[in-house]
């Protein structure tokens, strides 16, 4: 075999590869769910690890309120913080290749507007504009679940 049709072959695969990747990458391991939502087919750990993340950004929102509620600027920021982007580095690749583009930037978003809040939080803004950051970032939560479930393969 010569080298020639060895380098086309190589570049043909990692090219085939390159395409692959990439189109996963965009939709994910998603399936239509019975009620219109996508399932986004997870192993059983994952689906474990996305949950937990969830259910930090719960403990989130619980903070910022009862930040909210003793008028504690730094408490807020604090409690924002842990639901912001710090929270994403941890992430492994094959998970983030199941997960279609639109939930991963949607995730991204919803990790940065924490970081804002914490932002304003950190600067003196009033209950209010916080309390109105906080329900922005409520609506993207509930956009995100009224979309999406997950599936255990």
């Amino acid at each position: 075999m010569n080298i020639k049709l060895i380098s086309l072959t190589a570049i043909f695969l990692w090219f085939g590869l390159i395409v692959f990747l990439g189109i996963r990458f965009v939709k994910g391991n998603v399936e239509k769910g019975e009620d219109g939502r996508a399932e986004v087919v997870l192993t059983k750990s994952e689906k474990v690890m996305i949950l937990g993340e969830m259910r930090q950004l719960l403990f989130t929102v619980q903070g910022v309120v009862d930040g909210i509620e003793k008028n504690n600027s730094k408490a807020i920021a604090e409690a924002a913080l842990n639901g912001g982007t710090k929270m994403m580095l941890d992430d492994n690749a094959s998970l983030m290749l199941k997960l279609p583009v639109a939930f991963k930037m949607q995730g991204i978003g919803v990790h940065k507007y924490f970081d804002q809040i914490a932002n304003e939080a950190q600067k003196g803004a009033a209950k209010d504009k916080i309390l109105s950051m906080l329900n922005t970032q409520l609506q993207n939560c509930i956009s995100c679940h009224a979309a999406y479930q997950f599936k255990v393969n």
